[in-house]
């Protein structure tokens, strides 16, 4: 019973590292992506600023 368990312990840990590491490249797109519109949106705010 406790072998079993722990296998089974085992399994998930291997599933849940290979999800996170599956995740991993569409969170950095998802950051990146949210980083780019904030850099946009304070650029296009100074030159809005700037040019009222």
């Amino acid at each position: 019973m406790n072998e079993g368990e722990g296998t089974t312990f085992m399994q998930w840990r291997e599933r849940a590292q290979t999800e996170v590491r599956d995740d991993r490249p569409k969170m950095r797109a998802v950051m990146i992506t949210a980083a780019a519109v904030v850099i946009i949106g304070i650029v296009v705010g100074a030159l809005f600023l700037l040019l009222s």
